[in-house]
């Protein structure tokens, strides 16, 4: 994870700084169509903060905020976005297999 173009996977901010070591897993399953997570998650200095305080509430709530902030019309659908963020940052802690790396320590 050195590309420049990352973004967080929790809030979709710019130039995360965290890496997060994980399984793949099933995200989502809908009709004929599913969908994986591969690998590990990046994270930004604010999300980094929430995931090691265990405060998945406030998680889920700031990935709703930024994806709000970016596409109004999703406002109509807060409260199931927010069970969906939810759920899928549960099956990442689930899934999560080891503690956080700075992503630059992997720069060579």
């Amino acid at each position: 994870m050195i590309d420049t173009d990352l973004i967080c996977d929790f809030c979709s901010a710019p130039a995360p700084a965290w890496r997060y070591p994980a399984r793949t897993f099933l995200a989502y399953c809908v009709a004929n169509v599913a969908g994986e997570s591969v690998g590990d998650w990046a994270a930004c200095d604010a999300c980094h903060k929430l995931i090691e305080a265990e405060d998945r509430k406030g998680l889920a709530q700031r990935s709703l905020d930024e994806l709000i902030l970016k596409h109004p019309e999703a406002r109509s659908a807060a409260a199931a976005l927010y069970e969906d963020l939810a759920g899928l940052h549960d099956q990442f802690f689930a899934h999560r297999i080891g503690t956080a790396v700075p992503i630059n320590a992997n720069a060579a």
